[in-house]
């Protein structure tokens, strides 16, 4: 395992490439270094470079927190300043998924000041639209009273960042007999995004037909940091099926290393193009972070022989895998990730009565009949049900409507949701019911009428069609836009994980209606916990952990905490693992919901919810 470690090691290191910076720019009066996005580049691997922070990068570059492009030219702001600053009046050309926010930003300029310069842009900005940019931002305070002046002019508060690590972008080819779908799991991309990326029509696509697949890429977003309420004690908290205490352990790690794939990464022959297969990549920081896991479970007394072993994410592999004379008396496998080979290893461990715990999002149905697996990903009804749980118990007095859709996926949804919604409510509430509504008229007026204006209204829309999602989210902007009543009406949008992969909903809706969503993890980057375990990482790797890092590391160590007498670690670093029993034949899931809402460019944590059963026994 130390050697595969120190080859993984070599591997990360091949990571590391030289940035291009390509001149530089006056703007206003400051002065800007022109950087030309490499693959690989990442916004705080640019905050090192140019000794700035990422704020001030997001800032100058409306859009970069969903991700950095190959090719894009970026804004790098200096403190230095022209001899001859330029005050000319000028204009802006609005961009795709720009707002008056970020504009304002670019520019130095408050939101306010804009609108004056350009009467009518509160309602809404065009893409291709002229804005005017006022040459003296301060000269505009004229005509502010002494407290707006003073109110500007208070220091602003520290805003911190959430960051999601992906990687950048490649080109690939179509393979026969491939499909949206199985591209979409093989990438880890959802379906939605690869359509949209690449103007895919009727879900359809061909052998040798080139998509462009997202990978790597650095997601940013606002995070308000709120405490975590504590929940119950842990032992409850992860109710798997006890092993039989040993003086050693036996564990299998199954990961799509496909050291097949990275022959010259392996080879030592390295230069500035080496790069690994993102599979890999994927592996490699579970990888990473597991072992972080191990290290800390020794020093708590664990002694367990433990294999990596290459799946490379092929089916006839994995059973050949388990052939091997290792599996015949090993007491734990984790993984594999991918669903058809989980459905095998599920298969596998429960005819030889193996513990098998599961680190990806499964197929509900290979818990079922089969008590020896774990799913450590919440499924997609968990989380649906977490969401129905927290309105009920928040929101159970205000006005709450289903938004219709034709699809029976989303039926089926919204029928578990009214059921979990019900079942939660309390006694003197059980009248309230969530009614149903159609999209109406695009003008936002049948939605105007449901709107109640002195209190909350919440649309629940569970579909994750871009088309439908924006078509209701401009109907229900229409509806905000008819009047100022409206406008300031408490609207509360409830959506599902997968829009935030939906780049067509940007941040000004996100905000305006208060988007809420539940999320299978959630990490604090402000936390002692999660610094520490960044500064061991970095001392120990030369690199920042990705979200399969952190990942890797919950899962190894809670599964192995398992091991040790009285020693239970459900609460991770971006993971809560309150484990539901299923019943007595069936496997167990981790029923944590994280409930997340999004204001003021912030993402809010409200809750934190633990779900029972949905097999019907507990």
């Amino acid at each position: 395992m130390k050697i595969l470690l120190n080859i993984i090691l070599i591997l990360l290191n091949s990571g590391i490439l030289l940035s291009q910076e390509i001149g530089q720019e006056i703007r206003g009066n400051r002065i800007y270094k022109i950087h030309l996005v490499e693959q690989g580049n990442t916004l705080y691997g640019l905050k090192q470079q140019y000794n700035t922070s990422i704020e001030a990068i997001i800032e100058e570059n409306p859009g970069v927190e969903k991700g950095l492009l190959v090719g894009q030219k970026l804004y790098i702001p200096t403190d230095e300043t022209p001899v001859s600053a330029n005050t000319a009046p000028q204009t802006h050309e609005v961009k795709p998924k720009e707002t008056l926010f970020g504009i304002s930003r670019q520019y130095d300029l408050t939101v306010e000041e804009l609108i004056r310069a350009n009467p009518g842009v509160e309602n809404g900005l065009q893409i291709g639209q002229n804005l005017i940019i006022p040459s003296d931002s301060h000269g505009a305070d004229a005509h502010l009273t002494e407290d707006q002046v003073a109110e500007q002019t208070k220091e602003s508060p520290k805003v911190h960042f959430q960051v999601d690590f992906k990687d950048s972008s490649i080109r690939y080819t179509v393979q026969k007999k491939e499909t949206l779908y199985s591209i979409s799991r093989r990438f880890m991309v959802p379906v939605e995004e690869l359509t949209e990326l690449n103007d895919i029509k009727n879900d359809k696509i061909k052998p040798g037909q080139e998509l462009i697949i997202p990978l790597k890429k650095e997601r940013i977003e606002r995070v308000e940091v709120r405490k975590l309420t504590k929940t119950d004690s842990l032992s409850d908290s992860l109710r798997i099926k006890p092993l039989v205490r040993k003086d050693k352990y036996k564990i299998a790690i199954l990961l799509p290393l496909k050291l097949e794939s990275n022959a010259k990464v392996y080879s030592g022959l390295l230069d500035e193009n080496t790069r690994l297969d993102y599979v890999t990549d994927v592996a490699v920081d579970f990888l990473m972070g597991a072992q972080m896991a191990l290290d800390s479970l020794e020093k708590l007394g664990l002694s367990a022989e433990v294999h990596m072993v290459d799946t490379r994410g092929d089916m006839e592999n994995l059973k050949s895998v388990f052939a091997q004379e290792l599996f015949r008396d090993v007491d734990m496998v984790i993984g594999p990730f991918f669903p058809k080979l989980v459905e095998e290893a599920a298969s596998w461990c429960g005819k030889n009565k193996v513990e098998l715990v599961i680190p990806t999002s499964a197929p509900t149905m290979v818990l079922k009949d089969n008590p020896y697996v774990t799913s450590l990903v919440p499924s997609d009804l968990t989380l649906i049900g977490g969401m129905a749980k927290y309105l009920a118990e928040h929101h159970s007095t205000d006005k709450i409507y289903f938004i219709e859709d034709e699809n029976q996926a989303v039926k089926d949804r919204m029928e578990y949701f009214r059921g979990i919604y019900q079942e939660s409510l309390s006694p003197a509430n059980k009248s309230n019911i969530i009614q149903a509504t159609s999209l109406g008229s695009s003008s936002g007026r049948d939605f105007a009428a449901k709107i109640d204006v002195d209190g909350t209204t919440i649309f629940v829309c569970l579909s994750e069609n871009t088309q439908k999602v924006m078509q209701f989210i401009n109907a229900l902007n229409a509806a905000k836009n008819i009047s100022s009543t409206y406008g300031k009406a408490n609207v509360i949008v409830v959506g599902t994980k997968e829009w935030a992969d939906i780049s067509s909903l940007n941040n000004y809706y996100r905000n305006r209606f208060q988007l809420h969503y539940a999320s299978a993890n959630y990490v604090n980057y402000d936390s002692d916990t999660t610094v520490q375990f960044i500064k061991n990482y970095n001392d120990r790797y030369g690199a920042y952990p990705s979200k399969y890092s952190f990942h890797g590391f919950d899962v190894v160590l809670s599964q192995g905490a398992r091991l040790l007498p009285d020693l239970e670690r459900n609460e991770g670093i971006i993971n809560y693992f309150s484990m539901n029993n299923l019943g007595p034949t069936h496997g167990k899931e981790n029923g944590t919901a994280f409930i997340c809402k999004q204001e003021d460019f912030e993402i809010h944590l409200l809750d934190l919810i633990k779900m029972k059963s949905y097999f019907g026994a507990n």
